[in-house]
This record gives C-alpha cells, structure tokens and sequence, in this order.
C-alpha cells in the first residue's frame, strides 16, 4: 500500500461524524485532507484554525498530535516532538493508537517523548522488572510471638533506576494491616533490574507476592558474645539490646544462656552507671550460676571466668564488668602540636583459641594517618606483638579505625603513628 493510501486510511479511521462537528473539528478535517494532498502550507493554516477554535481538551490533544503528523511528513523531526511533547506535557496523553499507520516510526517517535512519563503494564514490556536485592522484612514484634504467617501481594511502580515509587505503592493483600508499611518499607528499599522496551529502561508496574513467615529463633549464645564485643567496645546501649534478645522465650535460652545473658546484661548497666539495675542483674545472674553449679551443670568456660571475675569483683567492692577498653593512646613519630585521638574503632575479635589458653598482650601497628583521620591501607604494619595469631586482627581493627588528625604549626598534617591494643584473657 502507498504512503498516501496510508494516509486516507488512517484519517477514514480517525474521521468523526458530519453531524454536529465543532469548528475546530471541520478544520481539523480539512488539516487531514491537505496532509493527504501534501498540501503543507494549507495543513498549518488549518490546524492553526483548529486550535484557535479548540473547546475541549481533546480538540487541542487532536490538534496537536496533527501538527506532530504534518511536521514528521515534512521532515521536520524536531518540531513533531515538540508538538507531541505538548500533548503529553500539557495533557497527560502518554500513548496514542494508529501513528505507525499513518507512517511507520512515528509511534517510535511519540513513544521516545512520552517514554519518561509513561508506565507500562507487565504485557507491554520486553524485559519485565525484576527483584535484585533488599532488606529483610521487618516482622511485626507481635506476630512473631504469636507465629502469623502468610501471604501478600504488593503491586509497585519501578522507575528506570531500579527502584520503586512510592506514590505507586499499594499493598493489595496481607494478612494483617500491620505487615503493610514493614512490606511498603521493604520494598521502597529494594533494587530492582529496571523493565525494558525496544531496548530502553522504562517505568513499569510489577505485582510482587511474598510468602511472610516468623523469622527462626536466634542463637543466644551468638548473641551474648556479640553483647560482649559491644560491651568491649563501649557501646552498652547495643549490648542491652542483645541481651534482651538473647533472654526473649521466643530464643528459648538454655539455664546457663540466661545465667550467661544476666552477667553481661549487669557488666552493660554496670558501664552506663546505672548500679542499682546491675546489681539486680549480677544477683539474679549468680544465684542461677550457683544452682547450676550446684546440680552439677558443667558450665561454659567462659560463664565460670566471667561469674568468678564478677564474684571476687564484688567482694572487693568493685566492679570487674566492664573491661577496660583495649587501645591505647596513639602516638605520633616526630614532633607534633597535638596528638592524633582515636575517636571509634570496631569490636575486637579475640580468637577463640587465644581466649581459652589465656593468651593475651599488647600489640604495636605503626602506620600513616592522613589529614583525614584514617590510615593509609599500604603503611599498616605491626612492630610488637605477643603472638603472630593476632597480627591480622590488629591490623584489621586499626584500619577501620578513624581518628582525630595530628596538628603541626595549627594546621591538619599526615603523621606516622603508634598505636597500642591490648589483648586482655579474660
């Protein structure tokens, strides 16, 4: 079929009815006419008529598209996507029907303006949106005690980043409203593979189904030592946390993990000055250790030292919970106005093996500290140490720590320092 014959086809189509036309729809006809004839110069004359005489939006919508049309059969690309970018803009229009039968590619060239701000159902893409990568799903805290579980259906509108709108996101099912804004959150923080069409990343809307079921008891003991390392670390708001966990029924503690649990959660309080509360936790931390010990429950290593440190401790009138922290202060090679402070660092791992044969010491990693606060990765070497176990932990903690810079002259400087860290038995 000819081009022109296209053209009388698709204006057959779109051709409304003699009776009861608008003046902007006349003009509008007579606008398709001389497109058919490649009558140019009298198409422009009537499609500017047409949208001066425009009523309604879809008599403007109209116009405009035809002025797209008439630019696009004279050559004049950049002008139909200027027309065609008023329909979208102007009038929310993002797809138009039967352009590739007036001349093929011209849906192709609406479709490129409009492609930004149009969504496409699961059916109009070549690639779908795809989950990649996200949070776990905050569980309700009550339905975890009571073990709800079951299905949702979220429906979400992923943008050409990869990543879901929230305007767009709607929970159609779940088993109880309070999963919905864990489920929205969830999602909103998720990576997506973006759809694609014709090769181009597109908004898209996707219906996601989840299977929701109570996360598995944790591991107390896992989080007693984490609670632990916290403590090390001075970070006892954390380690109240764990410890709370580890002693949740939901957990199923062992007697000796709540015995375990106890006595650290009072060296936590114990390191925040709240006395009266450690004191609670140790009392009732002791009597369990001593009717376990009394049934002849053969205790951790760990639980015993930790009891007895804690025993003798009080008996002296002090507390031995909170250890006490294992870097020392860093100094600088050379001459400097102020020293370098170290301001955080991560939790020490002790190895295990260490720990149980008593093995402790101080280390010394000299290393380059810019004007940053951090350590230069290559000049981290360790100069002293007490065993060649712990030189790969002493260089990973000192690596990750920051620190306030040296100063020389009142100015910032890079400086080679020393720092300390202690491995205590305990």
């Amino acid at each position: 079929m000819s081009r022109r014959a296209l053209l009388t086809a698709a204006f057959a189509l779109a051709a409304p009815a003699v009776a009861a036309q608008s003046r902007s729809a006349q003009l509008l006809g007579t606008a398709q006419a001389r497109i058919t004839a490649h009558e140019w110069m009298a198409a422009d004359t009537a499609l500017t008529g047409a949208l001066e005489s425009a009523l309604y939006v879809m008599d403007s919508v109209n116009v405009f598209i035809w002025r797209g049309i008439l630019e696009h059969m004279r050559g004049n690309d950049s002008l139909a996507r200027l027309s065609f970018r008023r329909v979208i803009d102007e009038h929310r229009f993002t797809a138009v029907e039967g352009l590739d039968k007036v001349s093929p590619g011209l849906g192709d060239l609406f479709e490129s303006e409009a492609r930004p701000y149009r969504v496409y159902a699961d059916s109009e893409v070549d690639q779908r949106a795809a989950w990649l990568s996200g949070p776990k799903l905050a569980y309700p805290p009550q339905f975890v005690r009571t073990r709800v579980s079951g299905h949702a259906i979220v429906r979400a509108l992923i943008d050409t980043l990869g990543e879901a709108e929230g305007d767009g996101l709607i929970v159609v099912e779940s088993p109880d409203p309070a999963f919905d804004a864990p489920l929205q959150q969830m999602v909103l923080a998720a990576q997506f593979s973006p759809a694609r069409r014709k090769g181009h990343v597109v908004r898209s809307v996707v219906t996601l189904g989840f299977d929701l079921h109570p996360p598995a008891p944790e591991n107390p003991t896992r989080l007693i030592t984490v609670a632990r390392e916290q403590v090390h670390a001075h970070h006892a708001d954390s380690a109240l946390v764990l410890t709370e966990q580890a002693l949740d029924s939901l957990n199923q503690p062992t007697a000796g993990e709540r015995v375990y649990a106890l006595l650290v959660r009072g060296t936590a309080l114990h390191q925040k000055g709240r006395d009266s509360l450690a004191a609670l936790a140790f009392d009732a931390g002791i009597t369990g250790y001593r009717e376990l010990t009394a049934r002849g429950v053969d205790l951790a290593p760990v639980v015993r030292r930790l009891a007895d440190s804690i025993r003798i401790g009080r008996r002296s009138g002090t507390q031995p919970a909170a250890k006490p922290s294992p870097f020392g202060s860093a100094a600088a090679v050379g001459a400097v106005d102020e020293q370098p402070v170290l301001i955080s660092h991560p939790p020490i791992r002790y190895a295990p093996e260490m720990q149980a044969l008593r093995v402790g010491g101080t280390a010394i990693v000299e290393a380059t500290l810019d004007t940053t606060g951090h350590v230069v990765p290559a000049t981290v070497r360790v100069v002293q140490s007490p065993n060649p176990v712990f030189d790969a932990e002493t260089k990973r903690v000192v690596l990750a720590s920051v620190y306030r810079a040296a100063r020389i002259h009142g100015r910032v400087a890079s400086v080679t320092i020393r720092q300390p860290i202690t491995f205590a038995a305990y």
